[in-house]
């Protein structure tokens, strides 16, 4: 790095491959996705067993496995960082893929796994460790996964609630006397409410058929799951496809995910002064048909990156 050699493509390539191929980046990639991801959440979570019966500790490792797993074999084989939205494999063992509801997967060891078109599974998303840690102890949360969505996919956060804004009503009555989507809706019809919630619930109604452990369903108590929906710009969203395709074609989300990549690798928040490297990552996946290996190598490289190392290596 001193000699300036990393900024040569080739040698810079050659490097990124040694990266990812040290053992050293299960590290990386177990640190990065449980922070960017937030599925270190996890761990936290405790599903109402009433509601979830087939939660236990053996499942929840399960579902952060396959995510890191799934991670870590799109960076390794360079694939395209667009799959994280969608794709059409992941790796189950036999417990989360019965949870799943596939079958012909056997043993505790992780395999994988091809996802037929159409089953609704495929990319981050539809991970059930992501769909846990955005879901409430007793039933899913459209709300949180519509936030988690604008917060870690599209770096859109939306503001707190107002401060004296009344919480949804949970109670048996409320419950059966409407579908969540029902009472969500009713709720959101306080003006104070409405904007914030008009980006995030149909981003989270999209992955409704997911239920607050990740399982694939089709109602939602006696109610039909309805898992369509409309952002403020118009455009139709209906179940988890249609709202990958949407992600898929939003610039925001490159744009998060170099953001965030960059912040993990300085240790420190980004400030004004990082958005000239943020560009310039950004240009290197879309010149390299979005590779994994053009995201690390933008970040490796970036101004900011190679200064924090030199400040570094003159401090030991």
């Amino acid at each position: 790095a001193k000699r300036g050699e990393l900024s040569k493509p080739d040698v810079m390539q050659a490097q990124i491959r040694r990266m990812i191929a040290d053992p050293k980046s299960d590290a990386l990639i177990e640190n990065f996705a449980g922070q960017w991801l937030q599925i270190r959440n996890l761990n936290g979570v405790t599903p109402d067993p009433t509601n979830f019966p087939t939660f236990d500790d053996s499942l929840r490792q399960a579902m952060k496995r396959e995510t890191e797993m799934f991670f870590g074999a799109l960076m390794r084989e360079d694939r395209s960082v667009l799959e994280l939205i969608d794709s059409d494999f992941t790796y189950l063992n036999e417990r989360l893929a019965k949870h799943y509801g596939i079958d012909d997967v056997k043993g505790t060891e992780f395999q994988r796994v091809s996802l037929a078109k159409g089953s609704g599974r495929g990319g981050i998303l539809t991970h059930a460790s992501i769909l846990t840690i955005t879901s409430n102890p007793t039933r899913t949360s459209p709300v949180m996964r519509g936030k988690w969505i604008l917060e870690q996919i599209l770096g859109t956060p939306p503001p707190p609630p107002p401060p004296d804004v009344e919480e949804l009503e949970e109670n048996e009555e409320a419950i059966t006397s409407g579908s969540l989507r029902e009472r969500l809706e009713k709720h959101r019809e306080k003006t104070e409410c409405a904007t914030c919630h008009s980006k995030m619930d149909p981003l989270g109604f999209a992955l409704e058929n997911f239920d607050g452990i990740g399982a694939w369903r089709d109602v939602d108590g006696k109610f039909p799951i309805d898992p369509s929906g409309e952002l403020p710009t118009g455009e139709a969203i209906n179940g988890p496809d249609g709202l990958k395709n949407v992600l898929k074609s939003r610039e925001t989300f490159i744009r998060t995910l170099s953001e965030n990549l960059l912040t993990f690798a300085l240790g420190r928040g980004l400030e004004y002064f990082d958005k000239c490297a943020v560009d310039e990552i950004c240009r290197q996946l879309k010149a390299n048909d979005f590779r994994f290996s053009a995201l690390l190598g933008g970040v490796v490289n970036s101004k900011p990156f190679r200064f924090s190392n030199l400040q570094r290596e003159e401090d030991e």
